[in-house]
């Protein structure tokens, strides 16, 4: 038999390539596809859990959801640290020491939030489960390749890779302190009850011009207080606060 040609070889070597990125396309509509399921499946399964009529208690609800497989959960606050993209972030956090992180307690979960802190600031170190929500990607591979294997390919589960099933992270974080957010977003006042002292001090003063106490109709009046923009109403002998909201655009002056 003759060996192939010269022009035959190309030919060859092109569809070897053509079905090459055909496999690779497959594999990827099947992510996507597996995905799409995955979403239909939970969607159906919670219109069907609401649909229900007769209310069950809460274990035996936790119970149904454990054997359903959908357990929902509700976060309890939102990290964020000194790392803002994921490119970079050390593997580990010892390999960084002086990195920091903020961890913001949701005020909605409890009446008093803060009374789930009591107690906290006698331990060093803290336990955090957290879910990986900015992966952007809801399909997983069950074997992937590690940065440092060299290009070795090895399951999932062995692996700190955040693409996994359940997307969730347990990390032992040290803990410097605890501090109530009062600050409410003021660069320099230090909590709403000093915000809310300043405004009083600024209306009782009556900060209005002349000209606009003796000739004008219109009563409102508008100031800048740190952060914030005020609405206020001047009535006869009082003031009173219409709106307070974040600046627009805040204007350094040197």
């Amino acid at each position: 038999m003759e060996p192939p040609c010269d022009c035959c070889s190309e030919h060859i070597q092109k569809l070897n390539q053509q079905v090459s990125v055909m496999r690779k396309e497959i594999k990827n509509l099947r992510y996507v596809v597996t995905a799409v399921s995955r979403m239909s499946c939970c969607q159906e399964e919670k219109a069907t859990a609401t649909a229900a009529a007769s209310p069950a208690s809460p274990q035996t609800t936790l119970e149904q959801a454990s054997i359903s497989g959908i357990i929902q959960t509700t976060p309890i606050g939102f990290i964020s640290s000194c790392f803002a993209m994921k490119n970079g972030t050390p593997r580990q956090p010892t390999v960084c020491g002086p990195s920091r992180a903020e961890l913001r307690i949701q005020q909605n979960i409890f009446n008093n939030p803060q009374h789930a802190l009591l107690g906290l600031q006698h331990f060093s170190y803290v336990w955090i489960i957290f879910l990986f929500h900015k992966n952007g990607q809801l399909s997983c591979k069950a074997k992937v390749k590690p940065p440092r294997l060299n290009g070795q390919r090895v399951g999932v589960y062995s692996t700190r890779s955040p693409h996994r099933p359940n997307a969730l992270g347990l990390t032992l974080a040290r803990l410097d302190k605890i501090e109530s957010d009062d600050r409410a977003g003021f660069q320099f006042l230090r909590s709403t009850d000093e915000a809310a002292s300043a405004i009083r001090g600024i209306l009782s003063a009556d900060p209005r011009s002349v000209y606009r106490r003796t000739r004008c109709k219109d009563r409102l009046f508008f100031f800048t207080l740190d952060t914030a923009d005020v609405t206020c109403w001047f009535g006869e002998d009082f003031a009173e606060v219409l709106q307070v909201r974040p600046v627009q655009s805040h204007m350094k002056s040197y």
